[in-house]
């Protein structure tokens, strides 16, 4: 998928929350980064930054569309928890948890999006608008974050 493609979509897509990359990357171990932002604007950017890196790694990871950033109106705190969610990115199996952080880290050290959003629930905070959890517990079962 192109990036311009994938951009045009972030804008344009009405009915979902979010623009999901194609990737046959196993991430059943359920690590995952949240990058928190305020509008369609820091998901663009975050894409401009990452989408490079994360497709030539094949690293899946989803956008948020301004249909994520327009559940802060429903009024409970986890819609608005889930209206900060600018992308996620899932971590393969195959790398650590701490090196996705740091190399995403490396990329995103001049956004600024994330300021004055607090710590979504279930998640550790890394740095800048970084945070990451384990959604998985010990039998491989999904677990909602706790909001």
């Amino acid at each position: 998928m192109k990036l311009s493609y994938f951009i045009n979509a972030l804008d344009t897509c009405i009915y979902r929350c979010d623009v999901q990359s194609v990737s046959e990357q196993d991430t059943s171990d359920g690590w995952k980064i949240s990058i928190q932002g305020h509008t369609i604007d820091d998901s663009k950017y975050l894409v401009n930054i990452l989408y490079d890196y994360l497709f030539s790694n094949n690293i899946p990871f989803k956008s948020a569309t301004v249909t994520r950033f327009n559940l802060k109106d429903r009024g409970t705190k986890r819609d608005l928890e889930q209206s900060k969610k600018a992308m996620t990115i899932y971590c393969p199996n195959t790398m650590n948890i701490k090196d996705l952080c740091e190399k995403v880290y490396a990329l995103t050290k001049d956004y600024k999006g994330w300021h004055s959003i607090d710590t979504p629930s279930s998640y550790e905070h890394y740095a800048g608008g970084l945070f990451f959890r384990n959604d998985r517990d010990i039998d491989g079962k999904y677990v909602r974050a706790d909001n």
